[in-house]
């Protein structure tokens, strides 16, 4: 009996050669770019793809950071996080549940929170409904077909309608999202001159490229209490920052109109609590705006009771059609 091992003789077996002689090249084309661009350089290798936060000794001399000195004057920080997830799909489309939360930090301290939710959104190739949202063809074809562009796309909207709001509020305010101002998805560029009473528009990003600038971040690690860096001053200013003596070093961007790039951190520092260097009211809108086991068993009952779903049993088709190399499936 043939098997995988004794396949007959043929040259369909050699059908990978040219594909394999492509890869043989790439890799050549690889080794000599990262020769140019790798070769002695810091690297941090990412722990099943989840990204790690690195820590440097060696400062760069020519960095002088600013100190984040605290700004005496009550402003509250009003910071927007949000949660989707997929409760599931037909033939014709995926239903989505979102959530959003806002922390709201004044002189110090954590003051309030509101939290907006569970929305249901439909995806469908009729388009978008449960938000305000009118993809192109294209655009809705990526949606349909992504999952995971479905749940960034309905997160930017509901937080950019949160921002705009409270933008627009009569109150004098610091609104901080979870993420950069400049990232081509947040939809956030519209929003960027901050608010019309003077209110400033901050991004706080826990993750990103610029925190590789091994040394301007070892620079602001060794001073002494809060200070930052300014890496862009264009027109969304951007800057490398901590809060406290040992805090973590994190990207923030700002957007034209209320106070000073310096001022908006000193009214920061004031205003919001930072553990770790993280504010708090930011902190707060993540744990408000994600879904337990409950939120979800409570929801999917729900929409099953609500819209008289048929629901069918389902198994893990991952783990029985590709099995384990251990043996069994």
């Amino acid at each position: 009996m043939s098997n995988i091992l004794t396949l007959p003789d043929n040259e369909d077996t050699d059908l990978l050669d040219s594909v394999a002689q492509e890869f043989r090249l790439g890799y050549a084309e690889l080794t000599d770019n990262a020769e140019r661009e790798l070769s002695g350089k810091n690297f941090i290798f990412s722990r099943y793809g989840k990204e790690l936060y690195p820590y440097f000794e060696d400062a760069d001399a020519t960095v002088v950071p600013g100190c984040i000195i605290p700004l005496k004057e009550g402003r509250p920080v009003a910071s927007v996080d949000s949660t989707c997830v997929l409760l599931g799909e037909s033939s014709g489309g995926a239903l989505y549940a979102a959530r959003m939360s806002v922390g709201i930090s004044f002189r110090g301290a954590l003051r309030k929170f509101a939290r907006l939710g569970p929305l249901l959104v439909y995806v469908s190739e009729s388009g978008v409904s449960g938000i305000k949202v009118r993809p192109s063809r294209a655009e809705l074809g990526l949606l349909m077909s992504d999952h995971s562009i479905a749940e960034r796309m309905i997160r930017n909207s509901i937080e950019r309608k949160a921002v705009q709001s409270l933008l627009q509020s009569e109150s004098k305010l610091i609104v901080m999202t979870d993420g950069s101002l400049k990232h081509p998805y947040t939809q956030m560029s519209e929003l960027a001159r901050g608010g019309e009473n003077g209110s400033s528009l901050v991004g706080f990003s826990k993750s990103s490229s610029l925190i590789l600038s091994e040394g301007v971040v070892s620079s602001i690690n060794k001073a002494d209490g809060a200070a930052f860096h300014v890496i862009d001053d264009g027109a969304v200013k951007t800057a490398l920052a901590k809060f406290s003596k040992d805090g973590l070093v994190f990207r923030l961007d700002f957007a034209e109109g209320g106070e000073t790039l310096k001022d908006t951190l000193g009214l920061m520092l004031f205003n919001d609590a930072f553990a770790s260097g993280y504010p708090e009211s930011l902190k707060v809108a993540h744990h408000l705006s994600i879904f337990s086991k409950a939120d979800d068993h409570a929801l999917k009952a729900f929409v099953t009771r609500r819209f008289r779903l048929k629901r069918l049993p389902t198994f893990a088709l991952r783990t029985i059609a590709l099995g384990s190399f251990r043996g069994g499936s």
